[in-house]
């Protein structure tokens, strides 16, 4: 974060959630790079409910036996220079795709025209200190450059949120120069993001932007708050379809500018066209699954982060557009969306979790006038009394999920066990203990395929433990991959002549020997 914020006690505390991949890729393997902000990387809920982790295990599940790699770069607060940024070293990874949503953050994330963190409001003026940053004597007077050219912040209390932190201009109307200026900004960087890729013959996939505009009110401007009423008038007689005008209009007219403007999309596909990248409709996506094609509450948890119904949406136009594609060939496996959706890597701590975090957003500014307490509800489970210390800080993340998938396995809980532990072992791909145990949960449900990715990982990372090779075993016999099976099973022998799990799996496996 500190190399896009010109003075370094400004930048926030954000940052790329930890993800592993292989240093050099495997043979075979398909690779994915996400590039976006909060709604990228899945605010409020985490990892598994943003693009890379949603992607990642719907990939998998379709394409059970080739080694799938989603890789996680989306940030808060970050908007189009960061992706600019950043697009070297994902080159660098050799990704065989790359995927895109960006557009909240152009106003007001980092380096926006209207932000506190910016160096200039001229999108020129910012490419130029980006591009010579690096510069030995560029660096010696960087020290100078924040207190020449940043824009003041305005007064904020003392606990005040990120969005309260990074929004130096609240009042950008429609049109004006300012409001110009963050479309030359979104424009030119989309552009020189996917001539890059382009360049290097990778190909992305570029969202629409969605956000809420059916239930949030524009934060300022009288124009925009009477296009909101009229839209809610226009619903009320039952025209959707005026209604939903409406509330763009209001949208667009908002003049605090935390929500993308219509004009981007239309920014998206222009320059989409131009670079031969291909525009993913995830907007509409969201759209036709909300009454009256308008977006909202039943999608949405606030002004532009989707819930976890929504984030599957997001994902699932990608996933649709990846398979279109025909870049992984044709799917070994056909998964259902309703079953991807109940697999989807979310726990139960990280649903309340986001409950809380979106809570305490909301109890500030721009929401509300002022910074309200935000207090926890009455605890009613074990993963609700989990989040709540996580959300406290009384514990961290995989200790919390630790404890919850003892608890499920304490109470008979079978699939939630299943679900944390592959949760767990994702998020840990090196630890052989989670590997194995992953597994075996997922055999116990009769979900050998699955449980194939995990056993193959333990017996990867544990080669000498027998249990590994017994696991995996199973998993093949399981899916009836008979001499595979048996090749684990010697293994697991070899390892130690006299184990009585093995020996009775090779009878069975070779009753003719």
């Amino acid at each position: 974060m500190l190399r896009l914020v010109p003075d370094p006690m400004q930048a926030p505390s954000v940052s790329i959630e930890t993800a592993y991949f292989r240093a050099s890729r495997a043979p075979g393997s398909f690779r994915v790079v996400v590039q976006g902000a909060s709604s990228a990387a899945g605010f409020p809920y985490g990892l598994g409910a943003s693009l890379a982790g949603e992607l990642e295990q719907r990939l998998r599940l379709v394409w059970p036996e080739r080694e799938i790699e989603v890789i996680q770069t989306a940030m808060a607060a970050v908007n189009s220079y960061a992706l600019v940024d950043f697009a070297p070293e994902i080159l660098a990874q050799q990704p065989d795709a790359v995927v895109v949503y960006i557009g909240h953050n152009e106003y007001l994330g980092i380096l926006g025209v209207g932000s506190t963190m910016r160096l200039a409001s001229s999108p020129w003026v910012t490419r130029a200190y980006l591009a010579v940053r690096e510069l030995r004597l560029f660096q010696l007077m960087q020290s100078f450059l924040p207190r020449v050219a940043a824009p003041p912040a305005p007064p904020t209390a003392g606990d005040e949120t990120l969005m309260a932190r990074v929004a130096g201009e609240r009042s950008i109307p429609l049109d004006s120069t300012l409001y110009r200026r963050g479309l030359d900004q979104y424009e030119h960087n989309l552009g020189e993001l996917l001539a890059t890729y382009r360049r290097a013959g990778v190909p992305v996939f570029i969202g629409t932007v969605a956000s809420n505009e059916r239930d949030q009110p524009p934060f300022a401007g009288a124009r925009a708050r009477e296009a909101f009423e009229r839209g809610r008038q226009l619903e009320a007689a039952g025209d959707s379809g005026g209604a939903r005008e409406a509330y763009r209009s209001a949208r667009d007219l908002d003049e605090l500018r935390f929500r993308a403007p219509g004009a981007f999309n239309d920014i998206v596909r222009r320059v989409a066209a131009r670079e031969r990248a291909t525009v993913v409709d995830s907007q509409q996506r969201l759209a036709d699954a909300s009454p009256g094609g308008i977006v909202g509450a039943s999608l949405m948890l606030e002004h532009v982060h989707p819930n976890l119904d929504g984030y599957f949406l997001l994902a699932d136009a990608f996933f649709d557009a990846l398979l279109e594609s025909d870049l992984l060939g044709e799917p070994e496996v056909s998964v259902r969306g309703e079953v991807a959706r109940t697999e989807m890597p979310v726990t139960e701590i990280d649903r309340w979790l986001g409950e809380y975090k979106v809570g305490r957003l909301k109890s500030g500014w721009p929401f509300r006038d002022r910074q309200e307490d935000y207090r926890l509800p009455p605890a009613t489970s074990e993963g609700e009394r989990l989040a709540q210390a996580l959300f406290r800080e009384q514990t961290d993340w995989p200790r919390a999920q630790d404890a919850l998938r003892r608890h499920y396995r304490e109470t008979g809980d079978v699939a939630g066990y299943a679900h944390v532990t592959t949760v767990l072992a994702d998020a840990f791909p090196t630890a052989h203990a989670l590997q194995f145990e992953a597994a075996a949960a997922l055999i116990e449900r009769q979900r050998p395929q699955d449980a194939l990715r995990y056993a193959r990982r333990a017996a990867g990372l544990g080669p000498q433990a027998v249990n590994s090779w017994l696991v995996l075993g199973h998993a093949l016999a399981l899916l009836g991959r008979r001499a595979e099976a048996i090749a684990a099973l010697e293994r697991a022998l070899e390892l130690e002549p006299g184990n009585a799990t093995a020996r009775a799996a090779l009878e069975r496996l070779r009753p003719d020997s």
